[in-house]
């Protein structure tokens, strides 16, 4: 007996070291061991995104119910305070006399849409945003992933054309990642949209899939306007997982019967929309809102 009792002692640390051990190997820690930062903006400086990293969008784009104007440019809009990236959404007057497209009462919000589609993509990594996000109805933040292959139906401004003035031809974005040319074409990542509406909460969506499309809406316990929040997506070649803080909400997994449009470069584009399909025109003493990034980061895996 005193021998079986000995033996239990001893066989019980073993025990509950393995599972340590095994728990370990599942935490955050240890999994961003593996990776190497190979590019980054913490936004200590001031005045315009650093032009080296990013681009705009300009005007009108996405969907006719959206109500913003994309600046380029324009600090009021987007500036870098010294310790932050500002996105902020603008209710312009007449007498601002900032020139928009559409000169009437429901499109005089500006805002931009900051990106990095010619100055740098990535295949596969760790993406991570550490960000505070605008808040009240009509507003609509988003942090995504596109591929620079740009086709007419996938929204955002098209590729260039050829030198012969054609339009530059790439596999369409579809479900299954599959074109007639064998090429795969790419889809849409959708790290993080948040609707004013649904308050204290964010979205993640997959677009380029067949069937159902993943999406996960993640319930924030901790405040999303004054407060940052990391939002992190790691992308491999057989799956991808989306996290908030260090908590997974969504892995998306590389399968026939759903396709996998992830097999090329994509860049990184950071936006407030207004309004949209499902979002009324915000109130005006909501506003100025801003979207404040503190970093952005982005991993590849050691070798």
């Amino acid at each position: 007996m005193k021998k079986l009792l000995v033996l239990i002692v001893l066989w019980l640390p073993l025990f509950g070291f393995s599972q340590t051990l095994f728990t370990s190997s599942e935490q955050p820690e240890v999994r961003e061991n593996k990776w190497k930062l190979v590019w980054s903006d913490e936004f200590k400086y001031l005045g315009h995104p650093d032009p080296e990293k990013w681009n705009y969008e300009e005007g009108y784009w996405r969907r006719p119910t959206e109500l913003q104007y994309y600046t380029v440019n324009r600090l009021e809009n987007a500036r870098v305070d010294g310790e932050n990236l500002i996105i902020e959404v603008r209710k312009e007057t007449p007498e601002s006399f900032y020139p928009t497209s559409l000169n009437d009462e429901w499109h005089r919000y500006t805002s931009a849409n900051v990106n990095t589609r010619n100055t740098a993509a990535w295949l596969y990594g760790r993406f991570e945003i550490r960000a505070k996000l605008p808040k009240g109805p009509g507003m609509w933040p988003a942090l995504w992933f596109l591929s620079p292959l740009r086709t007419p139906d996938m929204s955002g401004p098209h590729n260039p054309k050829n030198d012969d003035g054609t339009p530059t031809v790439y596999p369409t974005r579809g479900p299954g990642g599959y074109a007639a040319s064998g090429e795969s074409s790419q889809g849409e990542l959708d790290l993080m949209e948040a609707w004013g509406s649904h308050p204290y909460q964010t979205f993640t969506y997959i677009h380029g899939t067949r069937g159902p499309q993943p999406s996960a809406r993640h319930q924030h316990k901790r405040d999303i306007y004054n407060e940052f929040h990391i939002y992190a997506m790691e992308w491999f070649p057989d799956h991808i997982d989306f996290f908030r803080d260090n908590e997974i909400i969504l892995t998306y997994r590389k399968d026939f019967s759903t396709g996998w449009s992830f097999d090329k470069p994509m860049y990184l584009l950071m936006n407030v929309a207004v309004g949209g399909p499902d979002e009324p025109a915000p109130a005006d003493n909501f506003l100025p809102q801003q979207m404040v990034i503190d970093y952005v980061r982005v991993y590849q895996l050691e070798k």
